[in-house]
């Protein structure tokens, strides 16, 4: 898109990085009706269908265009993506051959089925197998496997997926509820013998 509402890729003061954020914000929610994988798309992420992002697009760093997420993905909030070395503005002026922009980037695969937890940060030249969980608080710096469940500081293997299904269903509470204040009263009541 070009003309009022395209962004100027090479902020050079405090009033164009002003300037990009309304205008990104004008995007999301004028031109997208803050459909946030529409906006996504447009600044160039690949996403497939399906997909459930919670966090905020501005998780997607500053080269979504280096991440490709494909069918049935959830995001939960505060999920980081990060494609590139932030430390080396740091010494760039005295590596020969560095850009202004770095010279450290790597992109970000997410395979369909996938689940990233809470507040996990995904790093370069990851991918993510399908069917896969990454779990709370994760920091993924390695591919993971199809099928697994990785957590932690930096992210291990946990457990294969068939494993965390067969606990989830071992400690699965059976829900009546069709609503949400039904709920509330069913889950209040099984774990507090009372109604809240």
């Amino acid at each position: 898109m070009s003309g009022l509402l395209s962004l100027n890729p090479e902020p050079k003061s405090r009033l164009d990085v002003i300037s990009n954020l309304i205008k990104e914000k004008i995007m999301l929610y004028l031109a997208f009706r803050g459909n946030k994988i529409c906006y996504l798309r447009w600044i160039g992420a690949k996403i497939g269908d399906g997909c459930l992002f919670l966090n905020r697009i501005e998780g997607f760093g500053s080269e979504p265009w280096l991440i490709e997420i494909k069918n049935r993905v959830i995001l939960a909030a505060g999920v980081q993506f990060i494609t590139h070395d932030g430390a080396s503005r740091l010494y760039r002026a005295d590596i020969p051959g560095s850009s202004k922009y770095g010279n450290r980037f790597g992109r970000i695969l997410i395979q369909d089925d996938c689940f990233i937890g809470l507040n996990s940060i995904i790093l370069p030249d990851v991918e993510i197998g399908p069917s896969s969980i990454v779990g709370v608080g994760s920091i993924v710096n390695k591919n993971i496997p199809p099928r697994m469940v990785y957590a932690r500081v930096p992210a291990k293997p946990i457990c294969t997926l068939d494993e965390y299904l067969a606990g989830y269903q071992e400690k699965m509470i059976e829900i009546k509820a069709t609503n949400r204040v039904d709920l509330r009263r069913e889950l209040t009541i099984h774990f507090w013998n009372e109604e809240r």
